[in-house]
């Protein structure tokens, strides 16, 4: 955090630094904020690369206090290329270091590579491992919940998981409803499935002129319960729809006006929600029909704050989330006790074909 990567070393990190190898923006279709960037590397060789974005910055630089630009573009070209998410690469591999420093492998594991804080030489070198699944890249390439099960010694106490999906580069102790997303969305682990945070600065209050949350809801336990249940839905037809949640963050969009002009609809605020709650009753559906216990998957003590920090901006703060989790489920027409949806809620929501796979 900020004791251990200052800004002394992380400002060699910065747009500034960064923004010195741009070539030109791009970005989606007709977008106008354009938020890619491709970049010239001549250090690398690298003619064009793909400028790397905030959680490749973050996964391996801050979290591997790793200060060294040049082998973060080296990085993001490799997986990139090698088709690998980032966010779990950089924290499997942050994982791989600090087992390394408890002592619990050294480098007869490691094909000789020095493990330690900020070694971008050895961090690189480790990434081509894993991308070629290579000795000890190997042991590393299915993530570090499936890692820490291969080699044991106490190393599971330091995969920072959900349900083996490593978690992106936003603290659910400054954002506590993260947690619960990470926790319990259908697919956890995401840092962009919507949180009651997104509330504040997100566009569901705008989706159509006059819609508002209930009155005092942030004050309201059950209230923000109805809230993540409005926010959860919305974003299902936003990612339907194909918009951005990143560029419909900020203005006012009447946005059940514009599909509906666009498709001949003819639909409501409510009937959009309600779209938006199908979707997402269906994702959660498909996830129990594989097996995966949603209702009991518990986040890693240190990512909920169990014992809480000593010191820094998290210091004190524990979250607590799974009361939180029963008022959700009831608000979306789901068992509070195992997640399931209700056979009535899937009826109401034309996805009777679904029962014979839950019950």
């Amino acid at each position: 955090g900020m004791y251990d990567f200052p800004f002394k070393k992380s400002k060699n990190l910065s747009a500034t630094q960064i923004q010195k190898y741009k070539i030109r923006d791009y970005g989606c279709f007709s977008c106008l904020v354009q938020c890619g960037a491709i970049l010239k590397v001549p250090e690398l060789n690298l003619e064009e690369t793909y400028l790397p974005e905030y959680e490749t910055c973050c996964a391996f630089g801050a979290l591997l206090l790793n200060n060294d630009l040049l082998s973060i573009f080296e990085i993001n070209d490799l997986c990139n290329r090698a088709a690998i998410d980032t966010i779990s690469t950089g924290s499997t591999i942050a994982f791989a270091i600090e087992c390394f420093e408890k002592g619990l492998i050294n480098v007869k594991d490691t094909n000789g590579l020095e493990l330690t804080w900020g070694n971008s030489e050895a961090i690189v070198k480790l990434v081509k491992l894993i991308i070629n699944r290579e000795g000890f890249g190997d042991i590393l390439a299915d993530g570090s919940k499936i890692a820490a099960e291969k080699l044991g010694n106490g190393c599971e106490e330091y995969s920072m998981t959900s349900l083996g999906s490593e978690l992106a580069m936003h603290n659910p102790r400054i954002f506590s409803s993260l947690a619960f997303t990470y926790n319990y969305d259908p697919t956890p682990g995401r840092h962009t499935a919507a949180s009651i945070d997104f509330i504040d600065i997100g566009p569901i209050n705008k989706f159509q002129k006059g819609f508002k949350l209930p009155f005092g809801w942030k004050r309201d336990e059950k209230r923000k319960q109805k809230g993540q249940m409005l926010i959860s839905s919305f974003h299902q037809v936003l990612n339907s729809v194909g918009l951005c949640m990143f560029a419909t963050l900020f203005g006012s969009y009447p946005f059940s006006d514009l599909i509906n002009a666009l498709t001949g609809w003819d639909n409501s605020v409510d009937d959009f929600i309600k779209i938006g709650l199908r979707i997402q009753t269906l994702r959660q559906s498909f996830t129990l029909r594989e097996g995966i216990d949603i209702a009991n998957n518990k986040l890693p003590d240190r990512v909920i704050g169990h014992p809480p920090d000593k010191r820094g901006p998290t210091k004190g703060i524990t979250v607590e989330y799974k009361d939180f989790y029963k008022g959700y489920c009831r608000e979306m027409g789901w068992n509070p006790e195992n997640g399931y949806p209700l056979k009535e809620t899937l009826k109401n929501l034309d996805l009777e074909f679904v029962i014979e796979d839950l019950y």
